[in-house]
């Protein structure tokens, strides 16, 4: 992508950030345009992205050394050194061009023209003036070392799986941060109404104490009861401020997820902690699910295993087959010798083995123990993660199970307190309970309520946490 389009791009996003967030302030902001955003303006997602799009570009660079390569060059050289049997004075001028191309196959292509201008003053005819020039063509196939590009396809291949392993990282990587930002959407929108909750336990409260005081005036109460009443109102004021406190702190991990600025106002949030996340459906037929991490050992020990390969072959002695046929040109005058320059009535060939073989040392076997040690290591470390990354798995469904019985659970716990609590002031109002009894039961009922919403708030974040699973196929 061009630097122009890159920009366009990003202003785009910045257009459709801004028209969200001020969408938001009249909507609310649910749950997946809170995350789109947090892809849009974070800039960590951006550079994980861009670090994902360098890997790839790695991988592809690996094939640089089978790309064409052309050359060319001009020489010319001037050589008055005695004794000659060229003359006194020799002048020579060269031009050359070539190809060469390597194939994955373990193929070498190299194609050659060449012209040569010979100039020598004093020599005798015919060596005084000449002109010869060629075309040609070399191929060299290896047949040990690389055998038909066998080096060539574990390079590959190694690259390949060094690749999966370095986005997959960086894709775990982009996957936490998100889950850190929705579990932050939730615990904002849990503190949000915990500190609603709050503050009508702290009214509540208020309330409670103005009328126990008219009735310790009327006589109708004892005073301990309005103690007892006060303490709770003093109670629900300190929770009121704590829950406060922790609106505000989650309500910065909020913006810092959004890198919202000074001037920029939180955005309006629109929860449902009743709404189940997709990531559980979404892997639900899924075969062989694991643990992101656990999965990632075993690309590292992949990777490690066909390096060791890799390396094996490059130690290998190297025979090659060789061969060359050229065309051949002469003439006194050089655009003659041009003209003829394609002609085969002169030509020049070659055929022939090449060999080389690095003597068996320490240092050559050290090389290739080194990486066959630590292919063997990292094959061990991935055996095990695999069991410990599928039974993680199973402990997620088991801990989603139970979380989502528990939800159920405290719902009808939260719901029979409110009752109690109800019942309790209703009592309490017609004189037939005691102060302590509505204190107690207004606490229990709090203390139901907030287990409940963050009972919630865990099982989304929960549901969320599924992202660091992945389903592999091999």
């Amino acid at each position: 992508m061009s630097l122009k389009n890159r920009n366009q791009c990003a202003i785009h996003c910045v257009m459709i950030a801004l028209v969200s967030l001020t969408a938001s302030a009249a909507w609310g902001l649910t749950l997946n345009d809170y995350l789109n955003l947090v892809k849009q303006k974070n800039k960590l997602v951006s550079s994980y992205d861009l670090s994902i799009e360098a890997s790839n570009d790695k991988r592809e660079a690996g094939d640089l050394v089978l790309a064409p390569m052309l050359t060319a060059g001009y020489t010319l050289s001037r050589d008055q050194s005695q004794p000659s049997s060229l003359g006194s004075r020799r002048e020579w001028t060269n031009y050359n061009l070539g190809l060469a191309k390597e194939f994955s196959s373990g193929t070498e292509l190299r194609l050659t023209a060449q012209t040569n201008q010979f100039d020598n003053q004093g020599a005798a005819f015919p060596l005084d003036q000449y002109s010869t020039g060629l075309l040609g063509i070399a191929v060299e196939q290896s047949l040990w070392k690389n055998f038909f590009g066998s080096g060539t396809r574990l390079r590959q291949a190694r690259e390949g799986a060094v690749n999966r392993y370095e986005t997959l990282a960086l894709e775990l990587q982009k996957r936490l941060l998100l889950v850190e930002a929705e579990s932050s959407f939730w615990d904002y929108a849990v503190a949000q109404d915990d500190m609603t909750l709050k503050k009508e336990n702290f009214d509540r409260s208020q309330k409670l104490s103005s009328w126990t005081n008219n009735r310790v005036n009327n006589g109708i109460s004892d005073r301990s009861d309005l103690m007892s009443v006060r303490a709770l109102a003093s109670l629900r004021e300190l929770e009121l401020a704590n829950a406060t406190d922790q609106l505000k702190v989650q309500e910065l991990r909020l913006r810092q997820n959004l890198e919202l600025g000074a001037n920029e106002p939180t955005p309006v949030i629109e929860a449902n902690e009743s709404e189940m996340r997709p990531y559980f459906a979404n892997l639900a037929n899924q075969k062989n699910i694991i643990k992101i991490d656990a999965y990632m050992t075993y690309l590292d020990a992949k990777s490690k295993k066909i390096g060791a390969e890799e390396v094996k072959d490059e130690l290998r002695p190297d025979l090659a087959l060789v061969g060359g046929y050229n065309t051949t040109a002469y003439d006194r005058n050089h655009s003659e010798m041009q003209k003829k320059i394609s002609n085969t009535d002169f030509p020049k060939s070659y055929v022939g083995v090449t060999f080389s073989w690095l003597f068996d040392t320490d240092a050559k076997s050290s090389r290739l123990a080194a990486a066959e040690k630590a292919a063997l290591a990292a094959q061990y470390v991935a055996d095990r993660n695999q069991l410990i990354g599928k039974d993680a798995w199973l402990e997620h469904i088991r801990r989603y199970e139970v979380a989502k019985k528990n939800v159920v659970t405290l719902s009808k716990i939260a719901e029979f307190q409110r009752a109690r609590a109800r019942a309790e002031q209703d009592k309490f109002s017609k004189g037939r309970t005691v102060t302590l009894n509505v204190v107690t039961a207004e606490t229990d009922a709090a203390t139901a309520e907030v287990a409940y919403l963050t009972a919630k708030s865990n099982l989304r974040k929960l549901e969320a946490s599924t992202q660091l699973f992945v389903s592999i196929q091999e």
